[in-house]
C-alpha cells in the first residue's frame, strides 16, 4: 500500500489534533536551553510506541536540523527517548527542527511502510523551536561616555564576527571573550543619546543606549603670535586615544590669507600630534578647532 506525502502530513496532523490523550511524537527538548561553553545540546524526542503496532527493528528516528537530516539514537534513560546531541554555532540564538519516525507495522500479513512527522502543537506544521538562554543578554558598562571612551559590554556567546554599531556607525570591538567585549566611542555628535546594538550574523540585538558628552581638544601654546614668514609648532592633544583610522580635527580661520595651517589628524590609537603653522601676512584673527564629539575652541592668532 502506497502512502503519499500528503496522506502522511495529515496523518501526523490528525494525530497532533487529538486532545486529551498522549501524541505519538513528542518533543522532549525544552522551549529555552541554558548556554553552554562547549556550543553542544541535547535534542530529545518521545515516541510512544506502544500506540502502533511496529514490527520489531523497524523504528527510525531522525531529526532535521539546519538543513540536515540525522539519526537519533534510544536513550539509555528510558526506552521511548530517542536523543542527539548537536552543536549549535554560538552566534545563533535559536535552533529550528523537526523530527521523523519512520516504522513498519505488520497489518493481517501485510508490512505496511510508515513515516510521520512531528510538528509544533499549533497545528500549523510549524517546526519545534528551542532558544538558547542567555546568549547576547548584554549589559552596558556605562550609559554615557565622551568620543573615543573604551566602553565593556558584558554578555554570553560573544563571537569574533560580532561588532557594535552606535546609531549608524560601526564601533572598533575587541572581544575578549565569549562573556566579554570592548568597544570605542566613535566620532558622533556630542550632546546626544545613541541607541546601541549588537550586530550578529543572525542579526541585531538591542543593548542599550549611550549619550555621548562633549570632550575637548587640547592646543598648546594656546595662542599664536608670530611674525609673517615665521612659523610656529602647535600641539593637539585629546584625553582619551584616537578611534580606528585617527580624528581628524577640521582647523579653519577667519584670516585665511595670514596663516597657513596644514591638516591634522592624530594617528589611531594615539593621543596627540603636533604640526608647524606659519605666518604668511600681517593680520589679527582667530583659529576655530573643532571635531565631531568635541567642544569647538578659538585660538587668538597674530601675525605681525
Amino acid at each position: 500500500m502506497k502512502i503519499t506525502l500528503f496522506a502522511k502530513l495529515a496523518l501526523a496532523a490528525s494525530v497532533l489534533a487529538l486532545s486529551g490523550c498522549q501524541h505519538f511524537i513528542q518533543n522532549e527538548t525544552p522551549a529555552k536551553i541554558p548556554a553552554n561553553a562547549s556550543d553542544i545540546y541535547t535534542f530529545s524526542v518521545k515516541v510512544n510506541e506502544a500506540q502502533r503496532k511496529i514490527v520489531p527493528k523497524s523504528l527510525k528516528v531522525q531529526i532535521v536540523i539546519n538543513g540536515e537530516t540525522i539519526d537519533m539514537k534510544r536513550d539509555e534513560a528510558g526506552k521511548e527517548i530517542w536523543s542527539i546531541d548537536y552543536p549549535v554555532a554560538s552566534n545563533v540564538a535559536e535552533a529550528a527542527y523537526y523530527f521523523i519516525v519512520r516504522y513498519a507495522t505488520n497489518e493481517d500479513g501485510v508490512i505496511v511502510k510508515h513515516e510521520e512527522y512531528s510538528t509544533d502543537f499549533t497545528g500549523g506544521g510549524a517546526p519545534h523551536k528551542s532558544s538558547i538562554m542567555n546568549r547576547y543578554v548584554i549589559r552596558i558598562a556605562s550609559s554615557r561616555a565622551p568620543v573615543g571612551a573604551m566602553i565593556a559590554v558584558v554578555g554570553q556567546g560573544f563571537s569574533e564576527n560580532d561588532t557594535i554599531m552606535v546609531g549608524d556607525a560601526e564601533a572598533k570591538t575587541t572581544i575578549v571573550s565569549r562573556s566579554h567585549l570592548n568597544f570605542i566611542v566613535p566620532n558622533l555628535p556630542a550632546g546626544q543619546s545613541y541607541e546601541v546594538k549588537l550586530h550578529t550574523q543572525s542579526g541585531d540585538v538591542p543593548a542599550g543606549r549611550l549619550r555621548i558628552d562633549t570632550s575637548t581638544i587640547g592646543v598648546q601654546p594656546n595662542t599664536i603670535s608670530i611674525k609673517a614668514g615665521d612659523s610656529l609648532p602647535l600641539t593637539f592633544f585629546i584625553d582619551t586615544a584616537a578611534p580606528a583610522g585617527g580624528l581628524t580635527i577640521d582647523v579653519s580661520t577667519n584670516i585665511p590669507a595670514c596663516i597657513v595651517m596644514p591638516v591634522v589628524t592624530i594617528p589611531e590609537g594615539q593621543r596627540s600630534v603636533s604640526v608647524t603653522v606659519q605666518g604668511s601676512a600681517s593680520g589679527n584673527g582667530f583659529l576655530i578647532i573643532s571635531a565631531p564629539g568635541y567642544e569647538k575652541a578659538r585660538i587668538p592668532v597674530t601675525i605681525e
